[in-house]
């Protein structure tokens, strides 16, 4: 409105992208995005799509992968997973930038500026478990599996003398009965003790006591007490494993990630500085809006460096989107206006460099975000360049106030990603799992208002050099891997200077 009302008896509409000799442009630029949903493969799913399951377990939660192995050596069945339950999940995440940057003439054909962003994200997360179906729950703890264990050891150590001392040797097939028995419980103690006891390796989730997996586990254990009791003459085995006796609940899902997992579930907005900007800009032509003139043609190039001054997404959230991307860009642009009369258009390309970096992340795949602190280690990040071509038609309502569309598609590569140094590698965890989905292109769309006074700045022209816009954007296609479905309002406030 304030644009409006200023005088607007000079030339412009679009604004450009230099700055005249002797100026300087005080620029105020702001974006709000906002989305709950994600393209993957081209298709839409909510962003929180990671995390659901309709039966939660190593499928999303890595760690869990042992258990399942150990549970499924135990009762005979090698496909057994650990089912927590099904998880849902919906979440809404929002961005928004303010830009305060200044743009300064060298001469009339070179600009040089900088800019430096103040980001603020919030990504709102809520989650759903359903127990119905679930055979598991959590691990009652290492004291309560010792008394188990005690009896275990005993046993076997009962078994182990009595080979010794030759007390079957008089039946071979008693005494073979003996060394298979022995042999075989030694092998279940140990998987036994690293599922259940052991403190680097137990489970923090277990069949629950009543479970098919449950009742096959005990059972397994009945079996040896039986034989050992019966057949073998060694007695004071008669103790199980002290498994959950309830279905995992929502408060336990809470516990194992801000626990076990090491994940803080607070949903507080971060605000802290973005990636900040120095570039420069060479108008080539300028032959826009001379004379009597509306229209015309002009075309300017620009490079820019981004500095990584911003924050990374934190490691400990989930979901989380941080401040900046941690890496050095280098950027290349290129504008030219068109037009005649009341219609015309702006086509843009630009490529972005975004050079390696050293960084700090959980190496896990997108679809297996629930991953604990024991992946966290250095890796050497090569992102995926870009390259975007757009165009963005416009119509004027009057010599400085245009209605604008445009659309603009965009081609990202591929994240490359390995260790550092051997020394910095998870063993068996490859590091390239952090790439996954990264090569990604979008096509979007956007709509607005434009208004651009260049006032004084030009011969005959009065008025306050200005320029202003507001455009709403959003992504309508996408290929490839995974990127936000953006919902984006942008604005701009431009004002100019005369220096010398």
């Amino acid at each position: 409105m304030v644009c409006l009302a200023l005088p607007a008896a000079a030339w412009g509409q679009l604004p450009p992208v230099g700055v005249p000799r002797g100026v300087v442009r005080v620029e105020l630029d702001g974006s709000l995005d906002y989305f709950d949903r994600e393209f993957r493969d081209g298709r839409l799913e909510s962003y929180a799509a990671p995390l659901t399951s309709p039966a939660l377990g190593s499928d999303r939660i890595p760690l869990l992968a042992t258990a399942d192995t150990t549970i499924g050596r135990i009762i005979g069945n090698s496909g057994y997973r650990l089912n927590l339950g099904a998880l849902t999940a919906d979440t809404h995440a929002e961005v928004g930038t303010g830009f305060f940057g200044l743009s300064l003439g060298v001469t009339n054909g070179i600009t040089i500026f900088g800019r430096i962003p103040l980001v603020r994200t919030r990504v709102e997360l809520s989650t759903a478990l359903d127990p119905s179906g679930a055979d598991a729950g959590v691990n009652p703890g290492e004291s309560e599996q010792l008394p188990f264990f005690s009896e275990f050891d005993a046993a076997l150590a009962t078994l182990s003398s009595n080979l010794a001392a030759g007390t079957y040797d008089g039946d071979p097939n008693q005494k073979a009965l003996a060394q298979a028995t022995l042999a075989d419980a030694t092998a279940l103690r140990a998987d036994l003790f690293t599922l259940l006891a052991d403190p680097a390796t137990a489970s923090p989730v277990l069949p629950v006591a009543a479970s098919g997996a449950g009742t096959a586990l005990t059972g397994r254990i009945a079996t040896l007490q039986t034989t050992l009791s019966t057949n073998l003459n060694v007695s004071g085995f008669t103790l199980t494993p002290a498994l959950p006796q309830t279905q995992f609940s929502k408060q336990d899902l809470t516990d194992l990630l801000s626990g076990e997992l090491g994940f803080r579930l607070t949903e507080s907005p971060i605000v802290f500085r973005g990636d900040a900007e120095l570039g420069s800009s060479l108008t080539l032509a300028d032959a826009w809006d001379r004379g009597g003139h509306r229209g015309g043609f002009r075309t300017a190039i620009s490079g820019l460096v981004r500095l990584p001054t911003g924050q990374r997404a934190r490691t400990d959230r989930l979901l989380a989107i941080g401040t900046g991307e941690g890496q050095t860009d280098i950027q290349l642009d290129w504008v030219t206006d068109i037009g005649g009369g009341p219609i015309g258009a702006r086509l843009t390309g630009s490529y972005v460099r975004q050079l390696p970096s050293t960084i700090s992340a959980r190496v896990t795949s997108p679809d297996q975000p629930l991953v604990g602190p024991d992946r966290l280690a250095f890796v050497r990040r090569d992102p995926g360049d870009i390259i975007a071509l757009g165009v963005r038609p416009f119509y004027r309502l009057a010599r400085t106030l245009a209605l604008q569309a445009g659309v603009e598609h965009w081609n990202r590569g591929a994240d490359k990603v390995s260790y550092p140094s051997p020394a910095d590698a998870l063993p068996g965890v490859d590091a390239a799992l952090l790439g996954e989905d990264t090569k990604v292109n979008a096509t979007q769309i956007s709509f607005g208002v434009t208004y651009s006074n260049p006032g004084g700045l030009r011969p005959g022209g009065k008025g306050l050099p200005v320029d202003a816009s507001w455009s709403y954007e959003r992504i309508v296609q996408s290929g490839g891997g995974r990127t936000p479905d953006t919902h984006a309002m942008r604005g701009s406030f431009r004002i100019y200077f005369g220096v010398w």
